[in-house]
């Protein structure tokens, strides 16, 4: 159940974006667009709703460097891009609690913050420093920040489900939905189950969360890829309930006018922080002003808007780069110094033994369990 990425651009970026454009300092001086036009392209391993077309043809034409993106649509998917060769990227966008795997692999080179002065606008109750680091050095800056909840239509669902119980709840069989990734889905189970460290489990543990996937199986009517995919599972009204692969699908159902909310089970939210990663052939001058102008606030203000992601502003920066409250609604960012709601996050780590992880997942997918 494995897909294949496209390198090129996912029907989710053919909507058009209206409203915000870029700042005139993504514009340089024509002399230095003349030098930088000789530059390579800068290819990115990103992701679905980060690197829209109106966003990077405006780079593009300013700047006079290509911007080539590849879309993943999952964690394990990046590292399987990175272990075949297919894509050799300059950016790799990937959970900060990926970056030990990454170094490790030689995929990513230590940042070097003194080039993305724009990471000021990062807010400041986003601990980032620590999980984007490794062995002492930094490895990347963040790019956004967001949670993995409970997703489910409202219209069906009258109260909001306060465990992830209701996946395994046979009210729900096969109106259940969750995403393909490993990495991402097994710490959510973990936390079903009632494991101290959904990143460091026992045998005990492994145990309960083999059975959990187990039984899960038998709710889930599909498992998607992409955050269009799940947003077409629910809007089909094939699925009612599930684990949320990212807020853009409740935010896209939204905007169709489907009535999709999330909650934050009691057991705990994963969460995460998406790091920015620079590859050793992206230690390029030009490639670290792309990554700067993206931390711009009229940049992340358009991104926030577009996906309705939090990226790294604080609401007051939001606000005066152009977000309404509505908009700010659609995010976590206005609760983001509710301690009750910093208590319930789990922010990922990187886990106990990726290999076991991603070979029980493939058994769930398959059936074997």
């Amino acid at each position: 159940m494995t897909g294949k990425t496209s390198p090129s651009i996912t029907r989710r970026h053919a909507l058009k974006l209206g409203g915000a454009v870029l700042s005139t300092s993504l514009f340089a001086p024509a002399v230095i667009r003349s030098a930088w036009a000789a530059e390579e392209p800068i290819t990115l391993l990103t992701w679905e709703t980060y690197a829209e077309p109106e966003w990077i043809a405006e780079w593009q034409a300013a700047n006079g460097t290509e911007i080539k993106p590849v879309i993943v649509s999952s964690l394990d998917e990046v590292f399987a891009q990175l272990q075949s060769g297919a894509v050799k990227p300059d950016v790799i966008y990937s959970e900060a609690s990926t970056a030990g795997r990454l170094k490790k692999a030689g995929q990513i080179v230590p940042f070097d913050v003194s080039k993305t002065p724009n990471i000021s606008n990062i807010l400041p109750g986003l601990t980032w420093r620590e999980p984007l680091t490794v062995d002492g050095a930094l490895m990347g800056i963040p790019l956004h920040w967001g949670t993995q909840p409970l997703q489910y239509n409202a219209d069906v669902i009258k109260s909001p489900p306060t465990s992830w119980a209701a996946l395994w709840d046979k009210a729900y069989q096969g109106k259940v939905t969750i995403f393909d990734d490993a990495t991402v889905t097994i710490p959510m189970v973990a936390l079903y189950v009632g494991a101290k460290d959904p990143f460091n489990l026992t045998e005990d543990e492994f145990t309960l969360v083999t059975d959990a996937l187990r039984e899960l199986r038998g709710q889930v009517r599909v498992v998607t890829r992409g955050f269009d995919d799940a947003a077409n599972v629910y809007a089909s009204g094939e699925a009612v309930l599930g684990y949320c692969h990212n807020v853009t699908v409740v935010n896209i159902l939204k905007k169709k006018g489907l009535n999709a909310k999330y909650s934050l089970p009691k057991e705990g939210t994963p969460a995460w922080i998406e790091g920015t990663f620079v590859s050793p052939k992206g230690r390029r001058d030009i490639v670290y002003k792309f990554l700067n102008d993206t931390m711009s606030a009229k940049w992340q203000a358009r991104f926030m808007k577009f996906s309705g992601s939090n990226g790294i502003l604080t609401p007051e920066a939001a606000r005066e780069a152009g977000m309404t409250e509505d908009e700010l609604k659609n995010t976590n960012i206005l609760d983001s110094d509710d301690p009750s709601f910093k208590d319930n996050l789990v922010f990922f780590k990187e886990p106990e033994n990726v290999e076991r992880r991603i070979q029980l997942w493939n058994d769930f997918l398959a059936g074997t369990l």
